[in-house]
């Protein structure tokens, strides 16, 4: 996901939703961004990652475990407006948030959506998750994408690149 951002967005303040342990933010902040995790669960990074471009283990020194910046809460809308771009990777809870957060704020936003756990919307059978998310992002406005990212498993991230996408 990390080439993905890189590729796909131009450096900013960046709010990484339900990102976990922190790897991601690591990432893009080793490049420079300005990222934030919001995860009511309060994680450490691990002190090693599989690098998906190499194929190789990457050690992290006690610092970088460290370093990465976290709010400890659940993700709300108005969170949303001290950032430029909102990331959800399998941020239960947070996808129809995120939509939302990225209309009322003006933000771009990317997520990566699994499964309807947590979401306020009823599970219905035979209605695919990751395009009912697509489509109401599309009936706000939104001008969504879709891309399908280089790894294993639900791979299909959903973005918008209206304020600062590196592409037109």
């Amino acid at each position: 996901m990390s080439e993905f951002i890189l590729s796909t967005y131009k450096k900013c303040w960046v709010a990484d939703i339900g990102g976990g342990k922190g790897l991601l933010s690591f990432l893009l902040n080793k490049e420079g961004w300005d990222c934030v995790v919001i995860d009511p669960f309060d994680q450490i990074l691990k002190h090693k990652y599989k690098d998906i471009q190499t194929g190789q283990r990457v050690k992290l020194s006690a610092d970088e475990i460290t370093g990465v910046e976290r709010i400890s809460a659940v993700f709300e809308k108005e969170m949303a407006k001290d950032f430029d771009l909102l990331i959800g990777l399998h941020a239960h809870g947070s996808n129809i948030k995120i939509i939302q957060s990225a209309l009322e704020h003006k933000k771009d936003f990317a997520i990566l959506p699994c499964c309807v756990i947590d979401e306020p919307v009823e599970e219905v059978s035979g209605i695919n998750w990751l395009n009912s998310l697509f489509d109401y992002a599309c009936n706000l406005g939104l001008n969504p994408k879709k891309a399908v990212l280089n790894f294993a498993g639900q791979r299909t991230v959903i973005y918008t690149t209206n304020y600062f996408g590196v592409q037109s």
